[in-house]
């Protein structure tokens, strides 16, 4: 977090707690398509475990963005998590792993472009190309303004 590294000095106090003004917050009912690259899974992913503490029976699909296998964090986590809910579908994205299957090749965005089904909310979080990736997408694949979810921290 910039603001982590930059802003906050030695011997501060600081509160951490749910973002404010993020635009990843639950505030609907349906399917979801979550789309995360680097630090941006923390969100998507405390938003999985919120639907699993719920009742809906939403269905949820997680694309998980990173460069190669050795770069996925939490990996056993991800799989713990998919394992206990069948409602559940995480699916890797490898953008520079030759040796992952075909399936999982290509950026998030590219697979959530694949992915995604008429009807889900689409959250997406992770690095400001990222975004820029997924509100171009968001506006082609004509995805309705109010199932659009992304931060808008840092937007100008």
């Amino acid at each position: 977090s910039h603001s982590l590294v930059h802003e906050v000095r030695p011997g501060e106090l600081l509160h951490l707690g749910a973002p404010h003004d993020s635009g990843l917050e639950l505030t609907h009912a349906g399917d979801l398509l979550l789309v995360a690259g680097g630090t941006g899974l923390a969100p998507l992913r405390a938003l999985t475990e919120q639907v699993a503490a719920a009742p809906e029976g939403r269905r949820v699909t997680l694309i998980v963005g990173t460069r190669t296998f050795t770069d996925l964090y939490d990996a056993i986590a991800l799989d713990t998590l998919q394992q206990a809910h069948d409602w559940l579908r995480i699916v890797p994205a490898f953008s520079a792993d030759p040796e992952a299957p075909p399936a999982e090749q290509g950026t998030a965005i590219a697979l959530a472009t694949y992915h995604h089904r008429p009807g889900q909310h689409v959250h997406a979080c992770g690095p400001p190309a990222m975004l820029a990736a997924a509100r171009r997408w968001l506006s082609t694949a004509d995805v309705p303004a109010d199932h659009q979810h992304l931060p808008t921290i840092g937007q100008r």
